[in-house]
């Protein structure tokens, strides 16, 4: 009888403490209801949050050089902060805790909490997160599964394109074709077009140089006031031997 009442307490604390929330979807359809979308790398973690280095604000406005960002707890719809583990880069789409319940903190368990406030929250009801490794950005952009945050046969894409795709200079469709599935011959190929094409980016026309004799300005003459005349070409004097 005993064991019976223990099984069914802990299904009903696992039911009351499970996470209920809809699929909001790709990294596409969230990122622009976020408070703050931001580019960065996670310094340390302890219990439920973790703190994260700007390395860029790509929507939103923060002052703030490192936030602080909370994850798992009780039933909240966030991911554990242990996904997030120190020296790792992110790109976040996040929501700024306004108003923390009074029990937000617990005093029992000093590294749990709902947070703080001007903190950051990070749902899991979509994919908020997508991970950066090399410069390449990782994660269901555009499309995928519910509830799958990453699809291991997609190709990373590279920052450049991404960034690119945010600022609406390249359509769904680039970026789409990014990611698909490459094979390492192709893989290399697109790299290589992708290195030549921001090595001639960076490269910049030199200045032609002109002719001071031809193209200088005229000096003025400083004890006159009046311009200077240009030097008169010298005519040598026809010699005898050419009057011949």
């Amino acid at each position: 009888m005993r064991i019976a009442l223990v099984i069914i307490s802990l299904l009903y604390s696992t039911t009351t403490l499970a996470c209920e929330c809809l699929w909001q979807g790709p990294f596409k359809a969230v990122y622009s209801d976020a408070d703050l979308v931001v580019y960065g790398k996670v310094e340390r973690s302890q219990g439920n949050g973790f703190d994260l280095s700007i390395n860029e604000v790509i929507q939103g406005s923060e002052y703030r050089e490192q936030i602080r960002i909370w994850g798992k707890k009780d039933n909240l719809c966030r991911p554990e902060a242990s996904e997030f583990p120190p020296g790792s880069q992110w790109i976040m789409a996040l929501k700024r805790i306004d108003n923390p319940p009074e029990d937000a903190f617990n005093p029992f368990k000093a590294n749990i909490s709902f947070g703080r406030q001007d903190d950051f929250s990070l749902s899991s009801c979509g994919v908020y997160w997508l991970a950066v490794n090399e410069a390449r950005v990782s994660g269901n952009i555009l499309g995928g599964s519910r509830w799958q945050y990453l699809d291991p046969k997609k190709t990373p894409v590279i920052m450049p394109v991404f960034q690119a795709w945010l600022q609406k200079i390249l359509p769904d469709e680039a970026l789409a074709e990014a990611a698909r599935p490459q094979s390492e011959a192709r893989k290399l190929l697109n790299e290589t077009k992708i290195f030549l094409w921001e090595d001639q980016r960076n490269l910049l026309p030199e200045p032609e140089q002109e002719s001071d004799e031809q193209f200088g300005p005229v000096r003025p003459n400083l004890r006159s006031g009046l311009p200077a005349e240009k030097p008169q070409e010298t005519i040598a004097e026809p010699s005898v031997n050419d009057l011949d």
